[in-house]
């Protein structure tokens, strides 16, 4: 009979838990939106709960504590359209500052290079 040890505890469920874990990590750190040097931890936890000198149930987890997104900022005003709040993140009072940019026609580009 062999002992019980990391590998084949649970019927190897705590290495497959490990595994599934391990794999979120690395994918959190290849995530462009989250803070490349964060730290992130893999905990492991294994359970006795006794029921006489003699048996045990045993649980056992296995959780990764991840980089958290990156934060992103932006700005919105806010008005009324036809009445009914909005929010959008150019401001409205400068739209009118410039002049609006002309459609460039396909004849054009045909003429310039002619």
């Amino acid at each position: 009979m062999q002992g019980v040890t990391l590998d084949n505890i649970g019927g190897g469920a705590l290495a497959e838990l490990f595994a599934a874990e391990l794999a979120r990590v690395l994918a959190n750190i290849a995530d462009p939106n989250t803070d490349e040097k964060g730290k992130r931890t893999i905990a492991i936890a294994v359970t006795f709960r006794p029921k006489d000198r003699d048996v045990a149930d045993v649980e056992l987890t296995c959780q990764s504590k991840l980089a958290p997104i990156a934060k992103v900022s932006t700005q919105v005003f806010m008005g009324r359209q036809s009445g009914k709040l909005i929010a959008v993140e150019s401001d409205p009072r400068q739209s009118n500052l410039f002049d609006p940019p002309k459609p460039v026609s396909v004849a054009a580009f045909s003429e310039v290079r002619s």
